[in-house]
């Protein structure tokens, strides 16, 4: 009859065990982790004052928004509830920001995001008012300016963005057209 004693000498030591076995879970767990879960392809600048590209830009006159907003969008449901213009994008490794200013009195206005750069543990923006050079026509031409960029995803806030869409951003005014 062999003995418990015996059997442990036989098989691999307990210590060799536990060492494989937490070194198969971290290995599981970080296979798991990656590329999946809302920080999946998260870029975060390396260095403080490091500038974040656009990658791309889109801008229109005429919209329904009916206040100033500032809003960094992180998925479909959100990008859903503010439907300016038609956007492709990937949430998984893109984020967009989106500025408008609201009803104007003049559609000669818009509106840009021109740089981002990281500050410490933080994103700032810097955006451009743009008045046309032409003469517009005479009296008040409403209009609504927007721009909606897209940038690489980052975990880090957006200073002066927010992540929540206000309820009744949306209505139809004089410049929504």
């Amino acid at each position: 009859m062999e003995t418990w004693k015996s059997k442990k000498q036989q098989g691999v030591p307990r210590g060799v065990c536990f060492v494989g076995l937490s070194m198969g879970l971290v290995i599981l767990a970080g296979i798991g982790c990656h590329g999946s879960g809302p920080t999946a392809g998260v870029f975060d600048v390396p260095v403080d004052g490091a500038e974040l590209p656009i990658i791309w830009e889109k801008t229109g006159i005429y919209s329904r928004i009916n206040r100033p907003i500032r809003l960094v969008i992180h998925d479909e449901a959100a990008l859903a509830q503010v439907p300016i213009a038609e956007v492709q994008v990937d949430f998984r490794t893109h984020m967009l920001l989106i500025a408008g200013m609201g009803p104007v009195l003049r559609d000669d206005v818009g509106i840009r995001i021109t740089r981002l750069w990281r500050e410490g543990t933080r994103i700032r923006v810097q955006e451009q008012h743009v008045y046309s050079e032409a003469a517009g026509p005479e009296g008040i031409q409403p209009a609504s300016p927007w721009t909606i960029i897209a940038v690489p995803r980052s975990s880090l806030n957006v200073e002066g963005y927010s992540a929540r869409v206000p309820k009744g951003l949306l209505s139809d005014h004089p410049g929504s057209r």
